[in-house]
């Protein structure tokens, strides 16, 4: 339906067991194209937020919609159904692909199973998606040991977009990489939503990240959604003590303003914990 949320959350909550909840009724949604991006400290409950709308762990209670469609409980048949739509990059490149698998095994399986391409087809379709991402046709032919970091991160890029999905769910997609490729693979994820008109869940710890790519900012905490609202009011006039606390521990060149950020976390810390 037009103005219809792409994603829309209504009151989630995952509960482990008896006594641990994760994500206690946070209520989101997501746009057609839009970056919203959700931070908070390990163990704020996001990952798992992220995990719910991937169906990898399960709903205690509340909603979960895509399109419109109550995706809380659907079935696996049709949870595999949405993974051409709903796809995810996660933190560390290396753990996400097969070492024993060839690059082009492991972006071309999904195209065979789904779309019952033959292999022809589906090596075009890859090489395609690599070439996307900014790597050569011969990357194929090769093992994810050959490649840096930020190579196989690229790579589980492309084997996310080889379904063309809509929905990218990018969990701290760049903390396991040094800053100069921390940057170049955010500004590969920038241009791929420009192009594809890609929506991102980008989820991370680092508020400096989120600000860099997100329209909209969520921020939560032990598992509570405690301020949200647009990148630039969020980051720039935030709201809540614990966003100004994520705020002051961003890491600066200057020391003398580092020395002073570092004297206000402090004052910050003992009413944010």
């Amino acid at each position: 339906m037009p103005g219809q949320p792409l994603l829309e959350i209504e009151n989630l909550q995952v509960t482990f067991g008896t006594r641990v909840t994760a994500v206690d009724g946070v209520s989101l949604h997501l746009d057609e194209g839009e970056t919203l991006g959700l931070v908070g400290e390990s163990g704020s409950g996001k990952s798992t937020l992220g995990n719910a709308v991937l169906g990898l762990v399960p709903v205690t209670g509340g909603r979960i919609r895509f399109e419109g469609e109550d995706i809380t409980h659907v079935s696996p048949k049709r949870r595999r159904e949405l993974g051409e739509h709903v796809q995810v990059v996660f933190q560390d490149p290396y753990g996400s692909l097969n070492p024993s698998r060839t690059i082009g095994h492991t972006i071309t399986s999904p195209l065979r199973a789904r779309h019952r391409f033959g292999r022809r087809e589906a090596v075009e379709h890859a090489a395609a998606a690599l070439a996307e991402v900014g790597l050569e046709r011969d990357a194929l032919t090769r093992f994810p040991a050959q490649f840096s970091g930020g190579q196989r991160q690229r790579i589980a890029i492309a084997r996310a977009l080889v379904l063309e999905p809509r929905l990218l769910i990018c969990d701290e997609p760049t903390s396991a990489l040094d800053l100069s490729v921390q940057a170049q693979i955010l500004n590969l994820l920038l241009d791929l939503q420009e192009r594809r008109g890609l929506s991102y869940l980008f989820i991370s710890h680092d508020i400096d990240v989120v600000r860099h790519v997100s329209h909209r900012v969520a921020v939560l905490r032990r598992g509570r959604l405690v301020e949200q609202g647009p990148v630039g009011q969020v980051t720039g006039q935030p709201g809540h003590e614990y966003t100004r606390t994520l705020l002051a521990a961003v890491p600066v060149p200057d020391p003398h303003e580092q020395a002073a950020r570092r004297a206000r976390l402090r004052e910050l810390l003992p009413s944010s914990h």
